[in-house]
């Protein structure tokens, strides 16, 4: 179920998903728009990338807040280490 969270930013939500699943669909989803040759009038509008924040309850937080909050974080280094990459968290439940 993907949902807007904010500018380019987007939340997936994977109901009954594991930790080991969810980071694999992220993988899948990263290397997917990886892939992508969007193109406008014939021409390459040039490579797109993802970066992926992962967390997943209860694991990384007892709320949906707290979770999410964990996922952006994920997201955020995933960007401060490079880009074009998935991050799971880290962070324990609060």
């Amino acid at each position: 179920m993907p949902c807007r969270y904010g500018g380019e930013e987007f939340v997936i939500i994977l109901p009954g998903a594991d930790l080991a699943g969810t980071r694999q669909r992220a993988e899948a989803l990263r290397a997917a728009i990886a892939r992508w040759d969007p193109q406008r009038d014939g021409e390459s509008l040039g490579p797109v990338t993802a970066s992926i924040g992962v967390a997943v309850l209860p694991m990384h937080g007892a709320t949906w807040q707290q979770a999410l909050k964990a996922a952006d974080d994920a997201l955020y280094e995933a960007k401060r280490s490079g880009r074009n990459r998935v991050v799971c968290t880290t962070q324990p439940a609060r």
